[in-house]
């Protein structure tokens, strides 16, 4: 009897776990029918040749990056969706499955690898293990056995970190579930579960952002493969013997809504996010999510609403409001409901941007404090290829400058619903032969942006220096000065300029100053930045106001979203006042009361109605309108300064991560 009752107890132990790994396989291939684009099944069975193979396809290409062979798969994928999906009107489809065995037969007979390791050991695997779910009950015996042979060129026993180890051990949880490899699926789980934490290594980050590749910001591409990625194997997995700790699926959560969806307006991002993935078609809507949102409200009910909140924004519908800052990955983030601001600055802590694989072939000034403004996500979508790199979006430079030069004077401060961005910059030629150096500083309060340029030296330059105020696509009229003033197309030298409006976007000196504005058509191709894309022409219309620095005097530009009669009354009317900006201190105060001042030593300013500021070290002050005060030090060093406001002096205990400390001040 004890012996039929530990018979029936293994049986239904093993239901159970047959159960739990069919849970496992089919909720997977839930989410691939309910978040794969719709394919064009027509054309891929009419452009599939008899042997299997699409015309369009170098099968010989050797291309590290976008290797042109991958695309079979990732089109076989799109058909195996389209049969396997029951709302398709091509759900199991005689036909379709026709051209399905053959496109899959001619890969296992081929069995196409790449030099470059993640091919073979990630990017095929992934194909072959959707192709499998989405057919598993269908498949022929011996194609079922080949297919599973190819998914297994993955690395059964993952090892690394971030989104590279992601991809490994979800493709080895999968390949566990698929041939009831159970020891397999929980070393998968555990490897999958340890990654999801907040590190100071690659991963996410203390303050939500995201590096990988070293201490570069890596958002929205390996950032979305650790996040996508993971977040989706939770959802897979919950209420399994697998499930995750509410603590790890609480990392998720936080990612989202405190990173993730800080560092774009909506879908739409800026390069400074995606490093080397900028110069890849399309990656400036890489922060969309939208398909995944749903199931991160069953994966955390918590935060259900606030994710739905991030859903209708992606989907156009509402904005974030406020300041965010990373000092982590030296990137700055203004929301107003208008318009979303955004600045990738660089300093000993971070590293400049990569250029591998043939990829982000002229990105060299990225991370170079470029600064980009985005009102409808179409400003610089695609605009990479027709783009003059050495002109990038907020960046000051000269003829020639290669390479930004880190120093660790590089940070913020801010109350969350404004802030002030510094950074200490120094670009440079490749041979170091020619510099120039100033202070650069962002102030983001009330729907404004204030841009400030100190006192600029320069070492063997005999070209202009300047700063690019945009580089975006040209969308509509261009005016000058006055409401009728309409630029004709064409590129030229203006001096005198007091406003520029575009789009939606006015942009004011904050003297009258020298500018050579573009608004033409432009072309180039994704081959130059990108060997692994066409070099297909590609022509686009651009608008480029450049700041020409005469005598390399401080000076500065404001960025406001308004009509051409709302810049021209603000440039007569200014709502600030620049309180100081030289190599000592850079500092505004706006007609509600608000300051923020960058010192890059101990100093003092005097504000409106005779107010003195003084602060003891270099650090980054803001007092709001109800005068609280706020401090960080860019230097990331644990300090104790003292800062003198209204007759008052407050000695705080500055943190060593660069994050904003409030005073607890006590003002009349």
């Amino acid at each position: 009897m004890k012996k039929i009752f530990l018979s029936i107890v293994v049986m239904c132990t093993c239901l159970l776990m047959e159960a739990q790994i069919d849970t496992v396989i089919n909720r997977y291939k839930y989410y691939l029918v309910s978040t794969s684009d719709k394919a064009d099944v027509k054309h891929l069975m009419n452009t599939l040749n008899s042997n299997g193979q699409w015309g369009d396809i170098d099968y010989n290409d050797a291309e590290r990056a976008e290797w042109k062979p991958w695309s079979h798969l990732k089109r076989l994928r799109s058909l195996a969706v389209e049969w396997a999906n029951e709302k398709s009107e091509y759900y199991h489809n005689n036909e379709v499955r026709k051209k399905i065995d053959d496109a899959l037969n001619h890969w296992l007979q081929k069995r196409y690898k790449n030099s470059n390791w993640w091919h073979n050991q990630i990017g095929i695997p992934q194909c072959m293990r959707d192709i499998i779910i989405l057919l598993r009950n269908d498949l022929k015996a011996d194609q079922l056995k080949q297919s599973l042979e190819i998914m297994n060129q993955l690395n059964v026993l993952p090892s690394g970190y971030g989104a590279n180890l992601i991809w490994s051990a979800d493709l080895g949880l999968h390949y566990g579930a698929l041939t009831n490899n159970i020891t397999l699926m929980d070393s998968c789980i555990k490897k999958l579960v340890n990654e999801v934490a907040i590190t100071e290594a690659e991963g996410i980050q203390p303050d939500y952002s995201f590096h990988q590749h070293g201490k570069r910001l890596q958002m929205y591409q390996y950032g979305a493969a650790y996040f996508v990625e993971g977040a989706r194997i939770a959802w897979e997995v919950r209420n399994t013997q697998w499930a995750y700790p509410k603590e790890k699926v609480d990392i998720y959560a936080g990612f989202a809504l405190n990173g993730w969806q800080w560092m774009a307006r909506g879908i739409n991002t800026v390069p400074g996010t995606i490093d080397r993935s900028a110069s890849r078609i399309d990656a400036l809507h890489s922060a969309d999510i939208r398909k995944l949102l749903p199931f991160l409200c069953e994966l955390s009910p918590d935060n259900a609403d606030a994710f739905r909140k991030v859903l209708a924004i992606q989907n156009g519908n509402g904005s974030l409001n406020g300041y965010r800052y990373y000092p982590r990955s030296d990137f700055d983030a203004y929301h107003q409901k208008d318009f979303s601001f955004f600045v990738k600055t660089i300093s000993t802590r971070t590293l400049a941007t990569e250029s591998i694989n043939n990829e982000n072939l002229e990105g060299k000034l990225l991370n170079s404090g470029d600064a980009y403004i985005i009102r409808t996500g179409d400003e610089y979508f695609n605009m990479m290829p027709v783009w003059n790199w050495e002109k990038l979006p907020g960046i000051t430079a000269f003829a020639g400058a290669d390479k930004i030069n880190r120093k660790p004077f590089v940070g913020s401060v801010s109350n969350e619903s404004s802030g002030m961005c510094v950074m200490d910059y120094v670009m440079a030629t490749k041979d170091e032969k020619q510099t120039l150096s100033t202070k650069k500083s962002w102030i983001s309060h009330n729907g404004l942006v204030i841009a400030l340029i100190a006192g600029i030296e320069t070492n063997n330059i005999n070209s202009e220096t300047y700063t690019v105020l945009d580089q975006c696509r040209l969308n509509g009229n261009v005016a000058m000065n006055s409401v009728g003033n309409i630029l004709d197309a064409g590129t030229r030298k203006m001096s005198s300029v007091q406003w520029l409006h575009h789009n939606g976007v006015g942009y004011i000196p904050l003297q009258p100053s020298s500018f050579e504005i573009k608004n033409d058509t432009v072309s180039g191709s994704w081959n130059a930045i990108n060997l692994s894309i066409s070099p297909k022409k590609i022509i686009d219309k651009v608008f480029m106001p450049v700041m020409m620095h005469s005598n390399n005097e401080a000076s500065g530009f404001v960025y406001v979203c308004t009509t051409p009669k709302g810049t021209k009354k603000l440039a007569g009317r200014p709502l600030w006042t620049i309180l100081k900006n030289d190599r000592t201190c850079q500092a505004v105060q706006f007609k509600d009361g608000t300051l923020m001042a960058a010192f890059y030593n101990e100093g003092e300013l005097t504000a409106n109605k005779n107010q003195t500021l003084r602060v003891s070290k270099n650090c980054v002050v803001m007092i709001d309108k109800a005068d609280k005060i706020y401090v960080s030090n860019p230097m990331h060093a644990v300090e104790n300064i003292s800062i003198e406001w209204k007759g008052k002096t407050y000695t705080v205990q500055v943190p060593g991560d660069g994050t904003t400390k409030e005073v607890f001040a006590n003002v009349d």
